[in-house]
């Protein structure tokens, strides 16, 4: 018996795998993908070139500065130097220590010439030998005083003494300078007994004009002569007729204040030959 030969049966369709996530992803393109910003390459020179331009700028900046230094510079010396801006005037001159040897005229007639010079180019040391030339000035200080004036301090010769000379009087100042004549003795001025213009008795005279300059004012008026025969044995003769027996010039300042003490006793004598043992005589 033949079979009926049975109808095959069609090969179900098989279910389609899903595809991968790797592969169902599209595929971005080539040209959307980020690129980094590829650098242009600087050449050498144009590296040079900059470089150049740069310290170009610098050496421009540097001139300018320079030219503005030295344009302040020149400024300031000239305002210094040759302005009248800064120029002495007669009026902001202060002078100290002039009195009965030496007046503000005299003075004022050596600074007088540099009235309206800039401050800084007036000679203050020229300024100061030509005061010290006056016969009456011992010393004088010259400094400038910003901005338009100069302060002078005189240390005045002042007479301490006379001696006789020629018929008159010279008027000696501690040193032994001459700084004037008088046809009299000036009252209150001792007259000094000691000759005048000796190389034998100049060590004397100065010791005695030693003493007489070291005197205070109101000791000195009492003294009417001082004299010695040597420096070493100064002898003062008051006015009242007492005589001290000063010795050396030596301790002079000592001596006065002993003398002072021993004043308040009346004597004939006051010896302060040794000033720290004095003695009197009545």
């Amino acid at each position: 018996m033949e079979s009926a030969s049975q109808p095959t049966a069609p090969a179900a369709s098989r279910p389609e795998r899903p595809s991968s996530p790797s592969t169902a992803l599209a595929t971005p393109s080539a040209g959307a993908l980020a690129r980094p910003t590829e650098r242009v390459p600087v050449s050498l020179v144009e590296r040079q070139t900059e470089r150049a331009r740069a310290q170009r700028r610098l050496l421009l900046r540097k001139i300018g500065i320079g030219v503005v230094v030295v344009a302040l510079l020149v400024g300031l010396a000239w305002l210094v130097l040759g302005s009248p801006v800064l120029a002495l005037r007669s009026e902001e001159i202060a002078i100290d220590g002039v009195g009965t040897t030496v007046t503000s005229e005299e003075v004022l007639a050596v600074v007088g010439p540099s009235v309206g010079v800039p401050l800084a180019r007036v000679d203050a040391d020229g300024l100061r030998e030509e005061l010290e030339a006056i016969t009456t000035v011992r010393h004088a200080d010259v400094a400038r005083d910003w901005p338009h004036g100069l302060r002078i301090v005189i240390d005045a010769r002042e007479p301490v003494a006379v001696v006789a000379a020629d018929g008159a009087y010279a008027l000696l100042d501690r040193d032994g300078v001459r700084i004037g004549t008088a046809d009299a003795a000036p009252e209150g001025m001792p007259l000094v007994t000691v000759p005048l213009d000796s190389e034998a008795t100049a060590p004397t005279l100065d010791a005695v004009l030693t003493v007489l300059g070291q005197l205070p004012e109101e000791q000195r008026s009492q003294v009417a002569t001082a004299g010695a025969p040597n420096p070493r044995s100064i002898t003062l003769v008051l006015h009242d007729g007492a005589e001290v027996r000063w010795g050396s010039a030596e301790e002079s300042e000592l001596k006065s204040a002993v003398l002072d003490v021993l004043r308040a006793q009346p004597a004939r004598v006051y010896d302060l030959t040794i000033p720290r043992s004095p003695t009197t005589l009545q």
